[in-house]
């Protein structure tokens, strides 16, 4: 009988536990934007700086290379235009705006066809729009 008691008893513990309250806070806001979770609306390429992350904003960035003469391997190290911001030193990303590229720096999404509007996808075919 005992047992029988302390088995209901855990049960209904467990049942009032996972009930869930309504005055809590919903985990996940539908409208959030997934790319600026860190910091609301900051580009998360160039931490808001507005500089190529792989140039650090220089426009030039250092390649080592191994230069095979004779069978001795050394490295050769020159420089070049930055390929990813083509010598500018602007964050590709944001296009120099440090703002994300997916919210406009609100933070928020209200319509999820951003992707395309921001890449110039048609939606209907999924070719590149002109």
């Amino acid at each position: 009988m005992k047992r029988r008691d302390f088995l209901a008893s855990v049960s209904l513990l467990a049942a009032a536990s996972c009930s869930r309250d309504g005055s809590r806070k919903a985990r996940y806001d539908e409208h959030e934007c997934p790319f600026c979770t860190a910091k609301k609306g900051v580009c998360t390429y160039c931490n808001g700086t507005k500089k190529c992350s792989f140039c650090k904003g220089s426009g030039t960035r250092k390649v080592v290379a191994a230069d095979r003469s004779n069978d001795k391997i050394r490295k050769t190290v020159y420089e070049e235009a930055c390929p990813y911001c083509d010598g500018k030193g602007v964050c590709r990303y944001c296009g120099g705006k440090g703002t994300c590229w997916a919210c406009d720096g609100t933070g928020h999404i209200d319509s999820w066809d951003f992707y395309s509007k921001a890449r110039k996808i048609d939606p209907a075919d999924g070719r590149g729009l002109k």
